[in-house]
Protein backbone atom coordinates (compact mmCIF):
# COMPACT_ATOMS: atom_id res chain seq x y z
CA UNK A 1 0.00 0.00 0.00
CA UNK A 2 1.04 3.37 -0.89
CA UNK A 3 1.47 5.58 2.55
CA UNK A 4 1.42 9.16 2.71
CA UNK A 5 3.11 10.01 5.87
CA UNK A 6 3.64 13.90 7.42
CA UNK A 7 5.54 15.08 10.76
CA UNK A 8 5.86 17.62 11.99
CA UNK A 9 7.04 18.07 15.30
CA UNK A 10 8.40 21.45 16.98
CA UNK A 11 10.27 21.29 20.34
CA UNK A 12 10.87 24.59 22.44
CA UNK A 13 12.83 24.54 25.89
CA UNK A 14 12.77 27.49 28.14
CA UNK A 15 15.38 27.71 30.17
CA UNK A 16 15.23 28.39 33.84
CA UNK A 17 15.77 32.14 34.78
CA UNK A 18 17.49 33.63 38.08
CA UNK A 19 14.96 36.42 39.26
CA UNK A 20 16.39 39.11 42.16
CA UNK A 21 13.59 39.67 44.77
CA UNK A 22 13.37 43.21 46.86
CA UNK A 23 15.48 43.80 49.94
CA UNK A 24 18.80 41.85 48.57
CA UNK A 25 16.94 38.32 49.00
CA UNK A 26 16.80 36.18 45.87
CA UNK A 27 13.97 33.63 44.71
CA UNK A 28 14.67 31.15 41.93
CA UNK A 29 12.12 30.47 39.95
CA UNK A 30 12.31 28.05 37.03
CA UNK A 31 10.28 26.40 34.76
CA UNK A 32 10.54 23.72 31.87
CA UNK A 33 7.76 23.89 29.23
CA UNK A 34 7.30 22.43 26.07
CA UNK A 35 5.18 23.33 22.48
CA UNK A 36 3.89 20.28 20.47
CA UNK A 37 2.84 20.43 16.84
CA UNK A 38 2.27 16.84 15.45
CA UNK A 39 0.40 15.78 12.21
CA UNK A 40 1.01 12.31 11.05
CA UNK A 41 -1.19 10.91 7.96
CA UNK A 42 -1.08 7.93 5.83
CA UNK A 43 -2.98 5.76 2.94
CA UNK A 44 -5.66 3.31 3.54
CA UNK A 45 -8.36 2.18 1.25
CA UNK A 46 -12.01 2.05 3.27
CA UNK A 47 -13.69 4.93 3.08
CA UNK A 48 -14.24 6.40 6.68
CA UNK A 49 -18.04 7.89 7.51
CA UNK A 50 -17.32 7.89 11.00
CA UNK A 51 -15.14 7.73 14.14
CA UNK A 52 -14.90 7.13 17.66
CA UNK A 53 -12.75 5.97 20.30
CA UNK A 54 -11.22 2.74 20.31
CA UNK A 55 -9.20 1.16 23.35
CA UNK A 56 -5.89 2.61 24.53
CA UNK A 57 -2.31 1.39 23.23
CA UNK A 58 0.50 0.47 25.74
CA UNK A 59 2.57 2.35 22.91
CA UNK A 60 0.81 5.38 23.12
CA UNK A 61 2.58 8.66 23.10
CA UNK A 62 -0.13 11.41 22.92
CA UNK A 63 -2.62 9.29 22.41
CA UNK A 64 -0.97 8.66 19.04
CA UNK A 65 -1.20 5.07 18.95
CA UNK A 66 -4.29 4.50 20.67
CA UNK A 67 -7.50 2.36 18.62
CA UNK A 68 -10.20 4.02 17.11
CA UNK A 69 -13.51 2.53 15.52
CA UNK A 70 -14.72 3.34 12.44
CA UNK A 71 -17.55 3.03 10.31
CA UNK A 72 -18.44 2.58 6.86
CA UNK A 73 -21.19 3.77 4.73
CA UNK A 74 -22.25 0.47 2.75
CA UNK A 75 -25.51 0.46 1.80
CA UNK A 76 -28.16 -2.90 1.40
CA UNK A 77 -28.04 -3.24 -1.93
CA UNK A 78 -26.51 -6.51 -4.08
CA UNK A 79 -23.32 -4.94 -4.78
CA UNK A 80 -22.72 -3.24 -0.77
CA UNK A 81 -24.45 -6.12 1.46
CA UNK A 82 -21.86 -8.25 2.43
CA UNK A 83 -19.17 -5.11 2.82
CA UNK A 84 -18.12 -4.64 6.16
CA UNK A 85 -19.96 -1.98 8.29
CA UNK A 86 -17.02 -1.47 10.75
CA UNK A 87 -13.84 -1.52 10.92
CA UNK A 88 -10.23 -0.84 13.43
CA UNK A 89 -7.78 0.99 12.83
CA UNK A 90 -4.39 2.56 14.42
CA UNK A 91 -0.81 3.90 14.28
CA UNK A 92 1.54 1.48 14.57
CA UNK A 93 5.27 2.55 15.83
CA UNK A 94 6.34 3.65 12.28
CA UNK A 95 3.48 6.42 12.27
CA UNK A 96 2.03 4.53 9.84
CA UNK A 97 -2.14 3.26 9.26
CA UNK A 98 -3.17 -0.30 10.02
CA UNK A 99 -6.54 -1.53 9.73
CA UNK A 100 -7.62 -4.54 11.48
CA UNK A 101 -10.79 -6.74 11.38
CA UNK A 102 -11.73 -5.97 7.95
CA UNK A 103 -14.51 -8.74 8.29
CA UNK A 104 -15.45 -7.42 11.75
CA UNK A 105 -17.92 -9.92 13.91
CA UNK A 106 -20.79 -8.23 14.45
CA UNK A 107 -24.14 -9.50 16.10
CA UNK A 108 -27.34 -7.61 14.30
CA UNK A 109 -29.35 -9.84 16.39
CA UNK A 110 -32.25 -10.02 13.71
CA UNK A 111 -32.08 -6.22 12.73
CA UNK A 112 -31.52 -5.39 8.94
CA UNK A 113 -27.85 -4.67 8.52
CA UNK A 114 -26.75 -0.79 9.33
CA UNK A 115 -27.34 1.12 5.99
CA UNK A 116 -25.06 3.84 4.89
CA UNK A 117 -24.07 4.13 8.71
CA UNK A 118 -22.68 8.27 8.35
CA UNK A 119 -21.56 8.70 12.33
CA UNK A 120 -20.41 7.20 15.82
CA UNK A 121 -19.83 7.60 18.99
CA UNK A 122 -18.59 6.60 22.10
CA UNK A 123 -21.08 6.60 25.23
CA UNK A 124 -18.23 4.55 27.82
CA UNK A 125 -16.03 1.30 28.03
CA UNK A 126 -19.45 -0.51 27.46
CA UNK A 127 -21.33 1.07 24.71
CA UNK A 128 -21.38 2.80 21.05
CA UNK A 129 -24.30 4.45 18.94
CA UNK A 130 -23.37 4.44 15.41
CA UNK A 131 -26.18 6.62 12.82
CA UNK A 132 -27.56 5.50 9.96
CA UNK A 133 -27.79 8.67 7.71
CA UNK A 134 -31.23 9.01 7.08
CA UNK A 135 -34.44 7.82 5.95
CA UNK A 136 -34.84 5.66 2.38
CA UNK A 137 -38.40 5.55 0.59
CA UNK A 138 -39.06 2.51 -0.60
CA UNK A 139 -40.99 2.89 -3.62
CA UNK A 140 -41.96 -0.90 -3.61
CA UNK A 141 -42.70 -1.15 -0.13
CA UNK A 142 -44.45 2.57 -0.25
CA UNK A 143 -42.66 3.03 3.11
CA UNK A 144 -39.70 4.96 4.41
CA UNK A 145 -37.14 2.71 5.36
CA UNK A 146 -33.77 2.42 8.10
CA UNK A 147 -33.30 5.93 9.62
CA UNK A 148 -32.14 4.26 12.78
CA UNK A 149 -29.69 4.33 15.47
CA UNK A 150 -28.13 1.33 16.69
CA UNK A 151 -27.04 1.00 20.79
CA UNK A 152 -23.97 -1.15 20.19
CA UNK A 153 -22.64 -3.41 23.17
CA UNK A 154 -18.57 -4.05 23.02
CA UNK A 155 -16.03 -5.84 25.65
CA UNK A 156 -15.37 -3.16 28.43
CA UNK A 157 -11.78 -4.60 28.43
CA UNK A 158 -9.81 -1.58 27.02
CA UNK A 159 -6.41 -3.46 25.70
CA UNK A 160 -6.83 -4.12 21.94
CA UNK A 161 -8.54 -7.87 22.30
CA UNK A 162 -11.76 -6.06 24.08
CA UNK A 163 -12.73 -4.18 20.99
CA UNK A 164 -11.67 -7.36 18.33
CA UNK A 165 -13.73 -9.54 19.57
CA UNK A 166 -16.44 -8.07 18.03
CA UNK A 167 -19.71 -6.13 18.59
CA UNK A 168 -23.77 -7.00 19.63
CA UNK A 169 -26.49 -4.87 18.56
CA UNK A 170 -28.34 -4.29 22.03
CA UNK A 171 -31.22 -1.57 20.92
CA UNK A 172 -32.39 0.27 18.15
CA UNK A 173 -33.93 3.78 18.01
CA UNK A 174 -36.26 5.03 15.24
CA UNK A 175 -35.01 8.75 14.28
CA UNK A 176 -39.02 10.09 14.47
CA UNK A 177 -41.91 8.76 14.41
CA UNK A 178 -42.33 11.08 11.41
CA UNK A 179 -40.03 10.20 9.32
CA UNK A 180 -41.78 12.18 5.83
CA UNK A 181 -40.41 15.28 7.61
CA UNK A 182 -36.75 13.88 7.92
CA UNK A 183 -36.71 12.95 4.26
CA UNK A 184 -34.24 15.40 2.87
CA UNK A 185 -32.16 15.39 5.73
CA UNK A 186 -29.09 13.56 6.08
CA UNK A 187 -27.36 12.97 9.90
CA UNK A 188 -23.31 12.99 9.62
CA UNK A 189 -23.00 13.88 12.42
CA UNK A 190 -23.46 12.90 15.95
CA UNK A 191 -21.95 13.95 19.92
CA UNK A 192 -23.12 12.73 22.89
CA UNK A 193 -22.07 13.02 26.44
CA UNK A 194 -23.38 11.55 29.81
CA UNK A 195 -25.76 14.09 31.04
CA UNK A 196 -24.82 15.97 34.28
CA UNK A 197 -26.38 14.28 37.57
CA UNK A 198 -28.00 11.43 35.73
CA UNK A 199 -28.59 7.75 34.35
CA UNK A 200 -28.63 9.19 30.87
CA UNK A 201 -27.25 10.35 27.71
CA UNK A 202 -27.68 13.54 25.91
CA UNK A 203 -27.31 12.94 21.88
CA UNK A 204 -26.66 15.30 19.03
CA UNK A 205 -27.24 14.63 15.69
CA UNK A 206 -26.44 17.15 12.50
CA UNK A 207 -27.63 17.75 9.57
CA UNK A 208 -24.73 17.41 6.35
CA UNK A 209 -26.34 20.16 4.01
CA UNK A 210 -28.24 22.85 6.66
CA UNK A 211 -26.29 22.49 9.35
CA UNK A 212 -29.12 22.24 11.59
CA UNK A 213 -28.39 20.52 15.07
CA UNK A 214 -31.37 17.85 17.04
CA UNK A 215 -30.80 17.04 20.73
CA UNK A 216 -32.42 14.22 22.60
CA UNK A 217 -31.67 11.82 25.45
CA UNK A 218 -31.63 8.01 26.08
CA UNK A 219 -32.02 6.43 28.98
CA UNK A 220 -29.71 4.30 30.60
CA UNK A 221 -32.32 2.19 32.34
CA UNK A 222 -33.70 1.42 29.00
CA UNK A 223 -30.92 -0.34 27.84
CA UNK A 224 -31.70 -4.38 28.03
CA UNK A 225 -34.56 -3.88 27.35
CA UNK A 226 -35.57 -4.98 23.81
CA UNK A 227 -38.29 -2.94 22.81
CA UNK A 228 -37.28 -0.66 19.96
CA UNK A 229 -37.57 3.07 20.78
CA UNK A 230 -38.36 6.40 18.76
CA UNK A 231 -36.21 9.50 19.53
CA UNK A 232 -38.03 12.92 20.21
CA UNK A 233 -35.45 15.70 18.23
CA UNK A 234 -35.79 19.12 19.13
CA UNK A 235 -34.08 21.30 17.12
CA UNK A 236 -30.71 23.40 19.50
CA UNK A 237 -29.34 25.55 16.69
CA UNK A 238 -27.58 25.49 13.40
CA UNK A 239 -23.57 25.66 12.37
CA UNK A 240 -22.98 27.68 9.63
CA UNK A 241 -19.28 27.76 7.75
CA UNK A 242 -17.92 30.80 6.54
CA UNK A 243 -18.71 31.49 3.00
CA UNK A 244 -14.58 32.00 2.43
CA UNK A 245 -13.88 27.91 3.37
CA UNK A 246 -16.03 27.28 0.23
CA UNK A 247 -17.38 24.49 1.41
CA UNK A 248 -21.27 22.77 0.39
CA UNK A 249 -21.46 20.39 3.47
CA UNK A 250 -21.52 22.29 7.03
CA UNK A 251 -21.60 19.05 9.03
CA UNK A 252 -19.62 15.93 7.66
CA UNK A 253 -19.25 15.07 11.09
CA UNK A 254 -19.12 15.97 14.93
CA UNK A 255 -17.37 15.11 18.15
CA UNK A 256 -17.69 16.61 21.50
CA UNK A 257 -14.81 16.51 23.87
CA UNK A 258 -16.01 16.31 27.57
CA UNK A 259 -12.23 17.50 28.58
CA UNK A 260 -12.79 21.13 26.81
CA UNK A 261 -16.39 20.95 26.86
CA UNK A 262 -16.55 22.03 22.89
CA UNK A 263 -18.23 21.12 20.57
CA UNK A 264 -15.69 19.57 16.96
CA UNK A 265 -16.95 19.45 13.27
CA UNK A 266 -15.88 18.93 10.27
CA UNK A 267 -17.14 20.64 7.34
CA UNK A 268 -16.03 19.78 3.47
CA UNK A 269 -16.49 20.26 -0.51
CA UNK A 270 -18.04 17.42 -2.04
CA UNK A 271 -17.21 17.26 -5.72
CA UNK A 272 -17.88 14.61 -8.59
CA UNK A 273 -15.91 17.02 -10.76
CA UNK A 274 -12.62 18.00 -8.63
CA UNK A 275 -10.61 17.54 -5.43
CA UNK A 276 -12.31 17.44 -2.62
CA UNK A 277 -11.35 19.61 0.28
CA UNK A 278 -12.77 20.01 4.08
CA UNK A 279 -12.08 22.26 7.20
CA UNK A 280 -12.00 21.05 10.99
CA UNK A 281 -13.28 23.60 13.07
CA UNK A 282 -14.17 23.78 16.57
CA UNK A 283 -17.06 26.05 18.62
CA UNK A 284 -15.98 29.17 19.49
CA UNK A 285 -17.43 29.24 22.73
CA UNK A 286 -18.21 25.99 25.32
CA UNK A 287 -20.82 23.49 24.07
CA UNK A 288 -22.12 22.03 27.72
CA UNK A 289 -23.53 18.88 25.45
CA UNK A 290 -23.42 17.06 28.83
CA UNK A 291 -25.27 19.85 30.71
CA UNK A 292 -29.14 19.56 30.27
CA UNK A 293 -29.87 22.82 31.51
CA UNK A 294 -27.78 24.68 29.10
CA UNK A 295 -29.39 22.50 26.26
CA UNK A 296 -32.66 23.45 27.28
CA UNK A 297 -31.67 27.10 26.59
CA UNK A 298 -31.09 26.45 22.95
CA UNK A 299 -33.78 26.97 20.46
CA UNK A 300 -33.85 26.70 16.42
CA UNK A 301 -32.82 29.84 15.63
CA UNK A 302 -29.19 29.82 17.50
CA UNK A 303 -26.01 30.36 16.23
CA UNK A 304 -23.22 28.10 17.06
CA UNK A 305 -20.40 30.63 15.84
CA UNK A 306 -17.22 27.70 14.97
CA UNK A 307 -13.43 28.32 14.33
CA UNK A 308 -10.84 26.99 11.76
CA UNK A 309 -8.42 24.38 13.40
CA UNK A 310 -7.15 23.16 9.72
CA UNK A 311 -7.83 22.82 6.35
CA UNK A 312 -7.46 19.67 4.67
CA UNK A 313 -6.86 20.48 0.26
CA UNK A 314 -7.44 17.05 -1.10
CA UNK A 315 -9.75 15.08 1.54
CA UNK A 316 -13.36 14.87 2.38
CA UNK A 317 -12.83 14.55 6.42
CA UNK A 318 -16.13 12.72 7.26
CA UNK A 319 -14.89 11.09 10.85
CA UNK A 320 -13.31 12.93 13.70
CA UNK A 321 -13.16 11.75 17.17
CA UNK A 322 -10.23 12.02 20.25
CA UNK A 323 -9.82 14.06 23.45
CA UNK A 324 -9.83 17.97 22.07
CA UNK A 325 -6.79 20.01 20.91
CA UNK A 326 -4.57 19.61 23.57
CA UNK A 327 -4.87 15.84 23.52
CA UNK A 328 -4.50 14.75 20.11
CA UNK A 329 -7.66 14.11 17.21
CA UNK A 330 -7.78 11.75 15.52
CA UNK A 331 -9.75 12.19 11.37
CA UNK A 332 -10.33 10.42 8.74
CA UNK A 333 -11.81 10.97 5.14
CA UNK A 334 -14.28 9.50 2.28
CA UNK A 335 -12.80 10.32 -0.88
CA UNK A 336 -15.49 8.24 -2.64
CA UNK A 337 -12.74 6.12 -3.60
CA UNK A 338 -9.66 3.67 -2.33
CA UNK A 339 -7.54 6.39 -1.57
CA UNK A 340 -8.47 7.79 1.79
CA UNK A 341 -6.42 9.58 4.40
CA UNK A 342 -6.48 8.54 8.34
CA UNK A 343 -4.10 10.63 10.55
CA UNK A 344 -3.60 12.53 13.46
CA UNK A 345 -3.26 15.89 15.06
CA UNK A 346 -1.90 17.27 18.25
CA UNK A 347 -2.46 21.19 18.00
CA UNK A 348 0.30 23.64 19.42
CA UNK A 349 0.02 23.55 23.20
CA UNK A 350 1.75 23.96 26.24
CA UNK A 351 3.09 21.04 28.62
CA UNK A 352 4.80 20.76 31.66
Amino acid sequence: MNCKYKKNLLWLLVSATLVTGCGGSDSNSSSDTTTKDIQISGSIDQSISGLALGNNSEDSKDNLHDYVLAVLDYKNIPSEENKPRFVMLHMDKNGNPIVENINYQVEWSGHPKGNDLESICKLDDNYYLAAESGYYYDKSAGDYLYGRLFLIHRDASLDPDGLKSGLTVEKVYNIASNPENFANINFEGLACAQADGSESYNILLGDRKSGKLYWDSIDVNNFTNQNGETLNLKQVGEISAPKEWKTNRNISDLFYSTQDHHLYGAASFDSKISAHRSTLYRSSKAFNLEDTDFMKTLSPSSKINIDKIIDFNEDKIEGITGYGLEKGMFYGSDNDNNNNTFGYKLYSHITK
